[in-house]
């Protein structure tokens, strides 16, 4: 759906169950052109902290290895905030969620921080009142998932041999569950998390298959391991989710990588949010949410992927020999071995040094 509806309710089927769903009543915002915000306009709704009271605004995460929710020292970014202001209308939607301006303020109602965006869901079957959290649960076990196997990637990129500080690592985004009493006095919640530049946003790649190709432009920033072997800068997201395949012992895969490059840092990061994880044993659970599409998602993927020469080299075990300092050995880790069990070991083979 490309639009949200206002006046009339409309419904979806869930492939998983069979369930129809329906829309929130949502409105969209006028222009995504604006680019300057008034504080004090009436479509910003405010939600202060006060002094002496006890706290209207709460923030807490999900924490997936201890399995709970949990609350950090700092209700906000900034040190300087006392609340929240909230855009009421939303400026984008994905497959399960629409997206609104979120703003830190302080005392006197006005912005401070960093431009952030919340998150909520588009249907009404989502909404829990006995725990406004519940919806935005899975969400955090996802995204801290695919952090920790970005973690094992980039240490895999920087073990590569003529690896520099020039190759882009992988970065998901933190995300974090503001809690408010709204007008209504009721309690409500939106996650929360930085705002990237909308006009850099990409796709590298969807959960429906469709990996996006390396320009074919001169101006395409090419990237150099070792002894001349090249690579576009876009085959990094691509080669994180063929690695996330073979990290997992080929269980699921971390794929629909959006968000921006940021070439401030160094070394560059791709900065991205709302993954998808198709997970090999598809089943009626919703760990991973509704855009999990199971085995048909990690095959949509294998068959559009194309393996860079980064991919093929992330996709071996790199043993560097203390004593032949001239030669690096690796290991082929994208065949799964015939006969015996996964740990054991392959034929290995030489390879010239690349640096």
């Amino acid at each position: 759906m490309s639009t949200l509806m206002t006046e009339t309710k409309t419904t979806m089927t869930d492939f998983k169950t069979n369930a129809h769903r329906t829309y929130r009543d949502l409105i969209r915002e006028p222009s995504r052109s604006v680019s300057i915000y008034i504080e004090k306009e009436s479509a910003w709704k405010h939600y202060m902290n006060k002094p002496g009271c006890d706290p209207s605004v709460e923030r807490t995460y999900f924490d997936r290895k201890d399995y709970r929710w949990k609350y950090p020292e700092n209700t906000f970014e900034s040190h300087k905030a006392v609340g929240i202001a909230v855009r009421h209308y939303v400026f984008g939607e994905g497959r399960e969620r629409a997206v609104r301006r979120v703003r830190e303020i302080n005392s006197a109602g006005c912005f401070v921080g960093a431009p952030l965006v919340g998150k909520e869901t588009l249907f009404q079957e989502d909404l829990d009142p006995g725990d406004v959290r519940n919806f935005h649960k899975n969400f955090f076990k996802l995204q801290q998932l695919a952090q920790k196997y970005a973690l094992l990637f980039n240490s895999k990129l920087s073990s590569l041999p003529g690896a520099t500080n020039k190759v882009p690592k992988i970065h998901f985004l933190e995300c974090w569950v503001m809690m408010f009493t709204n007008e209504k006095n009721e309690r409500d919640a939106i996650l929360v998390e930085k705002m990237l530049d909308f006009k850099s946003y990409t796709k590298w790649n969807t959960n429906a298959g469709y990996v996006k190709g390396s320009p074919t432009s001169t101006a395409t920033q090419m990237l150099e391991i070792g002894d001349g072997l090249c690579f576009s800068i876009e085959d990094v997201p691509q080669a994180y989710s063929h690695f996330t395949y073979l990290a997992s012992g080929r269980n699921f895969l971390v794929c629909d990588l959006q968000g921006v490059l940021n070439t401030k840092s160094s070394p560059p990061v791709f900065e991205l949010t709302d993954p998808a994880i198709h997970y090999k044993k598809l089943t009626k659970r919703i760990d991973f949410g509704r855009t999990d599409r199971g085995e048909a998602g990690i095959q949509d993927f294998l068959l559009s992927h194309k393996c860079s020469p980064l991919c093929r080299m992330i996709c071996r075990e790199w043993l560097h020999d203390p004593i032949e300092n001239e030669v690096v050995q690796c290991r082929d880790i994208r065949k799964a071995p015939v006969g015996g069990t996964r740990d054991e070991p392959q034929k290995k083979h030489k390879r010239v040094r690349f640096a």
